[in-house]
């Protein structure tokens, strides 16, 4: 049996303003990545300086519903 983790996607529409989507398009280009790719990393890294600040309104978000753990494992 493949005890392989799966490395699940997730296909969303966003809608950005234009000036995010033309600043999202110039640092991929720029960091030869996806507009993906900076957008998650752009997460992650706000998610892990606002957990190490210990700010209470974005741990409290991040929660669900159902759980006492935020949804991104830092």
């Amino acid at each position: 049996m493949n005890t392989q983790k799966i490395n699940r996607r997730y296909i969303t529409g966003i809608t950005l303003d234009p000036s995010v989507h033309a600043y999202l398009d110039d640092l991929a280009k720029r960091s030869r990545t996806s507009r993906s790719w900076v957008l998650n990393s752009i997460v992650y890294e706000y998610a892990k300086l606002v957990e190490k600040q210990n700010l209470t309104p974005l741990a409290v978000s991040l929660q669900a519903p159902s759980s006492k753990e935020p949804v991104i494992k830092l």
